[in-house]
């Protein structure tokens, strides 16, 4: 069972029931925090005629607007687990896209919601989002199923202090985000590994490292948007080379925080590097001897995350040595 605790009032808050016009109310009161990019249209909006299989009118929960897909939003809310929901829910959906042209009318004139032009819009589809506080592994799993992914589970928790945890079960809008971000580093690494002859080389050299094989493909990536790269995949190291600078790069490096999935040596100065990313300075005393034997660059940078690789590229891309001769 979820548990919340205050650091403010040093105690565990209970978890308490509320009817589900409260939940209507705060989501209605919330709708800006809570669903940023779907346009609200009314709470408890009527529908009339035959609508339920098992009676006639009925009131969708709250009825919204997604001006992405252009499609209407069914809100379906349950204080708790409902066996029916999913069926109630279908019930309004086939009752909006039957009716289509009469909730338009109703949106835009008596609720005075600016929509597309009637023609615009997506009469097929209606998205519905269901919220309770459980579901059953039955409704989850049948939802999941659906191929075009229109319905969307959400668990809530409410609090004490009015302090409600989300928790979607599926199509989390930040999801969608990382999603496109992997898609958008898959490209980057696919492009460099059809372009590497050494592939196979790196592969070996990496073995089951995938964080540290990614980081190092999109590090290149990088370099090859700079100017050629010659690459060199040693039993250590790799060797990085880039017109008049090189790199040195191993599959790991530092111990304890300094414990990296990339480590990079480089000779470009790193003295002005954000302090949040570890390095070291090779040179000893006076006689500037290099510690260790990896590479002759003298700094080492400890790459521990995709953030940090990112922040080092954006460091060195003006610092590097490129020959346009």
């Amino acid at each position: 069972m979820p548990k919340l605790f205050s650091s403010l009032n040093k105690k565990f808050l209970l978890q308490i029931d509320k009817p589900e016009k409260e939940l209507n109310k705060f989501i209605c009161d919330n709708w800006k925090d809570l669903f940023p990019k779907y346009t609200f249209v009314a709470s408890e909006f009527p529908l009339k005629g035959n609508v339920r299989s098992l009676g006639n009118n009925g009131r969708i929960d709250i009825l919204g607007y997604n001006p992405e897909t252009k499609k209407f939003i069914i809100f379906e809310l349950k204080k708790d687990y409902d066996k029916n929901i999913t069926d109630q829910s279908a019930d309004y959906r086939d009752y909006v896209q039957d009716n289509f042209s009469d909730v338009y009318l109703h949106t835009t004139q008596k609720y005075e919601i600016a929509l597309p032009k009637f023609t615009e819009i997506n009469q097929d589809k209606v998205e519905i989002i269901l919220i309770a506080k459980r579901f059953s592994l039955t409704q989850i799993d049948r939802v999941k199923k659906i191929k075009d992914n229109n319905i969307t589970l959400i668990k809530y928790f409410w609090f004490e202090d009015d302090l409600i945890f989300i928790d979607y079960i599926n199509n989390d809008p930040d999801d969608v985000k990382i999603e496109a971000v992997n898609a958008k580093k898959i490209n980057a690494i696919k492009n460099i590994i059809e372009q590497s002859p050494e592939f196979l080389d790196i592969d070996r050299y990496f073995g089951l490292l995938n964080n540290s094989k990614e980081c190092f493909f999109l590090f290149v990536n990088f370099l090859k948007s700079k100017s050629a790269v010659l690459l060199d995949i040693q039993l250590s190291k790799i060797r990085v080379k880039i017109d008049n600078t090189t790199f040195s790069v191993m599959k790991s490096g530092g111990q304890g925080t300094r414990k990296a999935i990339l480590q990079i040596n480089t000779d470009i100065d790193i003295s002005q590097l954000k302090k949040s990313i570890q390095t070291d300075d090779r040179y000893r005393g006076e006689e500037k001897k290099r510690k260790g034997s990896l590479g002759i660059e003298r700094y080492e940078v400890y790459i521990r995350n995709m953030i940090e690789l990112n922040d080092f590229c954006e460091f060195i891309k003006d610092k590097i040595q490129i020959n346009y001769l």
